[in-house]
């Protein structure tokens, strides 16, 4: 997977860190640094980042590649347990979400689709 900064991300980085500045500048703290991000992005740095996107979840199968419930819109049968289906990181470690929405797919193949295999959403 490639990952680099766009210019919407970067333009929103400056926004957010000038709001964070100028919060922290309230406080009055004797030694404030911000750095917006800016260049190229590269894990070397933080390596233990939690990238995530690849297989959006979403209610709209034009829109997204699984359903709720972690299913292909395509092939109801491939599911995908992960931070694939999560369109971006809320700025916390997803490992919460990604383990409630798995659970909560897992709850839906045990009762229903094992029954009758098929679309878990429409």
């Amino acid at each position: 997977m490639t990952f680099d900064f766009r210019d919407n991300e970067r333009r929103m980085s400056l926004h957010l860190t000038a709001r964070a500045e100028a919060i922290a500048q309230a406080m009055r703290p004797s030694a404030l640094s911000a750095s917006p991000r800016s260049g190229h992005d590269s894990i070397v740095p933080y390596q233990t980042t939690h990238s995530t996107g690849g297989a959006i979840m979403g209610a709209d199968p034009a829109t997204s590649a699984v359903n709720a419930y972690l299913q292909s819109w395509d092939v109801p049968n491939v599911f995908a347990f992960g931070a694939s289906a999560l369109p971006q990181n809320a700025g916390r470690n997803p490992t919460g979400t990604i383990g409630a929405l798995t659970y909560r797919a897992l709850d839906a193949i045990k009762s229903r689709y094992l029954q009758q295999p098929g679309p878990l959403a429409g």
